[in-house]
């Protein structure tokens, strides 16, 4: 069992079941393939899960075994294609004679029909039935990738080979967090204060809290990087990144006190002079 990405492998038609494919007619009693929708925090994503899932799936009916017939009788031969699970259709027009082969639709290209259908089935071979499945999610999967399950899709008509289960992982928004690629960003906000002296402050990661100087003067906007801390990678090792955007609170409210410290502050930097340019070109 191997995840792929959502592209790169002939497109959605492919993953889907999309499009039109020519199959024998041994090949159509395989079971058709489930597709579902895995949604996934980004807790685990990080360091994979394995979750239970409910799923509603085509299984062999255990009355009649998956023949359709019912039990103590047996599948005759078709009266209407005589066995070859084909009708031909014969039509005339000004360029000839054409012949149309279809499939019969008394036995569905079968060639033979139950003498008595299974009252459980009602003669398909198959019932309704809901499977508990675990999938084992590995740690740095993404939205859009993919996990195909073989043989955990719909029963086959007549015992035929199960299909597969594709199961579409989503990644679920986070409160706080962003992700992009492996890397994780988060908003740091700090005071005035702070970003002028500097601070040592506690940052909540997706594996713990570690803790991030805050250099003095630290600009709004500035990005502080925290090495390995972001998702692993899916498909080799390592991981990205943590990214500390810093936001700097500028107070609306004061006190009478923190009034007159600013206007301090400000008289000091008129004596001063005023250290640097007033304007600049937007970038």
């Amino acid at each position: 069992r191997e995840v792929f990405s959502g592209g790169g492998f002939g497109g959605i038609e492919d993953l889907f079941g999309g499009g039109t494919s020519r199959r024998s007619r041994g090949a159509s009693r395989s079971g058709s393939d489930l597709k579902i929708k895995l949604p996934l925090t980004l807790e685990e994503i990080n360091t994979g899960v394995t979750k239970k899932i409910k799923i509603r799936r085509m299984d062999i009916c255990k009355t009649c075994q998956g023949e359709g017939a019912k039990p103590g009788t047996s599948r005759i031969t078709c009266p209407v294609c005589h066995g070859s699970g084909e009708v031909r259709e014969i039509s005339r027009s000004i360029f000839g004679q054409m012949v149309n082969v279809r499939p019969c639709n008394n036995c569905h290209g079968e060639g033979s029909v139950a003498e008595q259908r299974c009252p459980v089935c009602a003669g398909d071979g198959r019932i309704r039935d809901q499977k508990e499945i675990s999938v084992q999610v590995p740690a740095g999967v993404n939205s859009g990738n993919y996990l195909t399950m073989r043989g955990e899709g719909n029963a086959g008509v007549r015992k035929g080979p199960r299909g597969d289960l594709i199961v579409i992982f989503e990644e679920k928004n986070h409160a706080m967090f962003i992700r992009n690629n492996d890397d994780i960003f988060v908003n740091l906000h700090i005071s005035a204060a702070e970003a002028v002296l500097g601070t040592d402050l506690e940052i909540p990661t997706l594996n713990g809290r570690v803790r991030l100087t805050i250099p003095p003067g630290t600009q709004p906007g500035k990005m502080l990087r925290l090495k390995n801390k972001g998702i692993p990678h899916l498909h080799h090792t390592g991981r990205g990144d943590q990214i500390v955007r810093i936001e700097v609170d500028i107070p609306i409210n004061i006190s009478g006190s923190e009034k007159k410290m600013y206007q301090d502050l400000v008289e000091l930097e008129q004596k001063r002079g005023l250290k640097f340019a007033r304007f600049s070109k937007i970038e």
